[in-house]
């Protein structure tokens, strides 16, 4: 990868700056499950108490912004109404915020490449297409620099997970139906995840940030679907530290990736944030990496009242290798106003 193509990476529309006391701050949201006729004043209430509360210096949006079911979009206009709402309470704060696809966001008809034209339009989201080449919308990566903006100090790495293995099989020409194996997942291993191109495309793209500043970037993955290794963390919750709830089975794709080993041996990535499961909100450690669930900020589907929420990540500009990470559930910052709807 050459420099001209690293520059259009540092190119944002909000610059992504270490604050001057050394500290950045991350919340990240998922399955809000939003659309025509979803509980705006609910969920824009629940992301304005979660801003108040924590003042992030950049939101991420898990995927499965929208949909299922009853509630979902079909057009640019419904979702660019959507997002109206869900997008007001960082707008009007200034406050920058990205997002990552999810299986669910292109069920009902609006393709993701033309939905993510719309996300661009606001002024304060800083995701990408990415490389039209690439397989799926919205690969790309957001430097964090120092307070001057002089030298980058961490890299968010965002990837497009997929949906799953039926659309596998059409794109590369298996019968459908095919079974795949995976000694736990079970009927959760129908799930996708990232191509083997996506997987090159951060390791170039790491390797790319380390050749132009002489070092290795501290970084963190933000993906919808968790990887396997998701799910063997959670089966040896000793040895893996576990800490959260594992109230479901991971559903995550019996095809393994190979995402994770290319993160263990490029040493960057550190942290993998996922969402997609609703009830999980864990985190665990495996090979120096940190995995874990922001759990559901939904009012719509399969929510659970006691974990919606988001989960936090704080950053040191001193050492962003190592972050600090914890939930923040909506009822801890709303109290009963922020229960279920109905």
């Amino acid at each position: 990868m050459e420099n001209c193509a690293l520059e259009q990476w540092m190119k944002l529309k909000v610059p992504l700056r270490f604050r001057p006391d050394g500290s950045f701050r991350v919340l990240m949201v998922s399955d809000i499950h939003g659309g025509v006729g979803y509980n705006r004043e609910k969920t824009t209430a629940a992301l304005d108490a979660l801003l108040d509360a924590e003042k992030p210096d950049l939101v991420v949006f898990g995927g499965d912004t929208a949909g299922p079911g009853v509630i979902h979009i079909t057009n640019a206009d419904e979702l660019r109404d959507m997002l109206d709402g869900l997008s007001a309470p960082m707008e009007t704060r200034g406050i920058p915020w990205c997002h990552v696809f999810g299986n669910h966001d292109d069920n009902y008809g609006l393709p993701n490449r033309e939905a993510e034209a719309v996300y661009e339009t606001y002024p304060h989201c800083l995701s990408k297409a990415g490389d039209p080449d690439l397989s799926g919308v919205g690969n790309y990566v957001l430097p964090v620099t120092d307070a001057e903006g002089e030298r980058v100090l961490l890299n968010l790495f965002a990837l497009d997970s997929h949906s799953g293995m039926t659309e596998f099989y059409e794109e590369f020409g298996l019968k459908p139906g095919t079974p795949v194996f995976h000694p736990t997942a079970g009927d959760h291993g129908t799930y996708d995840s990232v191509h083997m191109d996506q997987v090159f495309w951060y390791w170039q793209t790491s390797l790319a940030f380390e050749k132009s500043a002489g070092r290795k970037i501290p970084a963190v993955m933000f993906l919808h679907i968790p990887l396997p290794e998701f799910d063997f963390a959670s089966i040896w919750r000793e040895d893996s530290h576990l800490r959260g709830a594992a109230g479901e089975a991971v559903a995550c794709t019996a095809l393994n990736p190979g995402l994770f080993r290319a993160c263990v041996e490029r040493g960057d990535v550190k942290g993998i944030f996922c969402g997609h499961d609703h009830w999980n909100d864990f985190s665990a450690e495996y090979m120096g990496i940190l995995l874990a669930y922001d759990a559901s900020l939904s009012y719509h589907a399969c929510q659970d009242n006691e974990l919606r929420g988001g989960r936090i990540i704080d950053f040191r500009a001193e050492d962003p290798a190592a972050f600090s990470t914890r939930t923040v559930k909506i009822r801890a910052v709303m109290g009963e106003k922020g229960d279920s709807v109905g």
